[in-house]
């Protein structure tokens, strides 16, 4: 009964027509005996905040956990230095000191005459601490033109700069414009091909078959002879044309 009387308080007010259907059941003789006489409220029921507490109690809050303190920021790692470059070693440098000093040698070709020359490479040259190398060009058919010839061997020398106190060398131009021949001699530190000791001085070696010398051999001997003598008047028939000192 008092479920009905409050549900009435709140909507008798306003709504005349649900008051109306609902007066007229309650006035029911079935209803009026299991419930008995029923009176709607005067005012609406007023909400009591300490009874409604009672009622529905509130359910204690688990305390919010504590922030974690902020983590401290890892040290940041020094970065290592870079490795320090490693020195490249001098040409030949793994070699003991030659007997054959090169300035030497070449002070003697352009200031004495062959037979001190000639003298001294027999009383200091040591196979293995020097060699001796013939080289001819590949491409004989390419080279048409003296001055392109030229060109190609100034060329070669620049590029070989640094090797300079590693090596003597002569290089001979044979024939006439449009049948060239280019081959030379050269002396070098150490006894393998010394042009392949520093990749900068590859670069023209490649286009050159490089043949390796015997001086105990007379006729390869003979040929480094007539090359430092200046007497290489031909070669495969064709006569000199032109010579490049390095």
């Amino acid at each position: 009964k008092q479920w009905y009387q409050r549900r009435v308080a709140i909507t008798a007010g306003s709504y005349v027509n649900v008051t109306r259907w609902f007066t007229t059941i309650m006035n029911q003789d079935e209803v009026i005996r299991v419930l008995g006489q029923t009176t709607l409220c005067v005012k609406p029921a007023q909400f009591d905040a300490k009874l409604f507490q009672q009622n529905n109690p509130k359910q204690q809050k688990n305390a919010a956990p504590k922030k974690e303190a902020a983590k401290k920021e890892a040290p940041k790692k020094e970065e290592a230095a870079p490795a320090p470059k490693k020195e490249r070693s001098a040409p030949f440098s793994s070699l003991p000191a030659p007997k054959l000093n090169m300035d030497d040698f070449k002070r003697h070709y352009w200031n004495d005459p062959s037979e001190v020359i000639h003298k001294y490479f027999d009383d200091t040259f040591v196979d293995g601490e020097w060699s001796v190398w013939k080289v001819e060009y590949k491409y004989q058919s390419e080279l048409v033109k003296t001055t392109k010839t030229n060109n190609l061997v100034k060329g070669m020398f620049q590029r070989l700069e640094t090797m300079k106190k590693y090596a003597f060398g002569l290089m001979y131009i044979f024939g006439d414009e449009g049948d060239q021949r280019l081959a030379g001699i050269w002396l070098g530190r150490g006894g393998d091909n010394f042009f392949y000791e520093d990749t900068n001085w590859t670069i023209d070696i490649e286009n050159f078959n490089c043949t390796k010398m015997d001086m105990n051999k007379p006729d390869e001997k003979a040929l480094w002879t007539k090359f430092i003598d200046g007497g290489m008047d031909d070669w495969e028939g064709k006569q000199f044309e032109k010579d490049h000192i390095f």
